[in-house]
């Protein structure tokens, strides 16, 4: 009986890209989407300038769907959508989302990403407390609650197009990198990260770098005054950081600050990031191939 008197844990809520199951207890994307309709749309306004219809996209911690949703209806019937999601019951949610707004178009594992093939032990993070669950990372230790996931390689998923990576796994991003080496040689898709420590940062620009790539950084509110929900409050005071990377021969970037290995336009100190790089609206990535 006592059980019967808890709040519900998931909730289904109207957004702007469709309807989305959120757990209640989710303190970043769950609260965002309950709060504004939307998650970190300005990441959206760039997808939307690189993405094609009929475009192969993966991305790395999808989390609850939020950017997946949108990946799906945006490539279109002729595109495809991997999303991987290795935390468990983000990962059930991923796919009640992917019912929820009819993607037929989107292959969902409950998997990581790394540089081998192996068995890694990831949080297992209660979904009944509070928590930033996009944020359990193989990184940090969390909690001490774990379960096995599979972790395999882009190189190992070896899809015949691939042209759009995003990749939000919390620190592993060298990782998925090198898992990724053939595929990024072969397909030259375009790549954008989370970049939240500068050896991240660092050891994605030398990578890509020797591929031909240009990096730039894309720091971007997690409140939108112009959220779909029209919510003034911005409950969050807090910002994403990320770098898109584009093959330097088929792309034009405008508008954006240039990611260089330690440079000082975006500095990590101890207990927080600084930043001086241009404004997200600016923006402008123009196709030359």
């Amino acid at each position: 009986m006592k059980d019967s008197l808890m709040p519900p844990i998931y909730k289904l809520v109207a957004a702007r890209h469709g309807r989305f199951f959120v757990n209640s207890n989710d303190t970043y994307v769950g609260n965002s989407m309950q709060h504004y309709g939307e998650w970190s749309e300005p990441e959206i306004a760039l997808f939307e300038q690189v993405v094609r219809p009929g475009d192969t996209v993966l991305e790395a911690g999808a989390n609850m769907g939020s950017h997946t949703v949108w990946l799906s209806k945006h490539v279109g019937q002729e595109g495809a959508v991997y999303a991987f999601e290795p935390a468990r019951h983000t990962f059930q949610l991923l796919c009640a989302n992917l019912v929820a707004n009819d993607c037929l178009n989107v292959t969902a594992l409950q998997q990581a990403l790394g540089a081998q093939e192996q068995d890694l032990d990831f949080p297992l993070l209660d979904p009944r407390q509070p928590w930033n669950f996009g944020g359990a990372s193989m990184k940090k230790q969390w909690t001490t609650a774990y379960e096995r996931v599979k972790a395999t390689t882009v190189d190992d998923l070896a899809t015949g197009r691939l042209d759009f990576v995003k990749a939000d796994v919390e620190g592993f991003e060298l990782e998925l990198l090198a898992g990724a080496a053939r595929s990024i040689a072969q397909h030259r898709p375009v790549v954008y990260l989370e970049i939240n420590t500068a050896e991240v940062r660092d050891g994605a620009v030398r990578l890509l770098e020797q591929q031909g790539y240009s990096c730039w950084y894309y720091v971007t509110p997690m409140y939108s005054p112009d959220n779909w929900l029209g919510n003034p409050n911005d409950i969050f005071n807090d910002y994403s950081f990320d770098m898109l990377c584009v093959p330097a021969d088929r792309f034009e970037v405008s508008g954006l600050s240039r990611a260089t290995v330690g440079d000082d336009v975006v500095s990590y100190l101890p207990n927080q990031i600084k930043w001086a790089t241009q404004a997200w609206q600016h923006a402008r990535i123009v196709r030359l191939s």
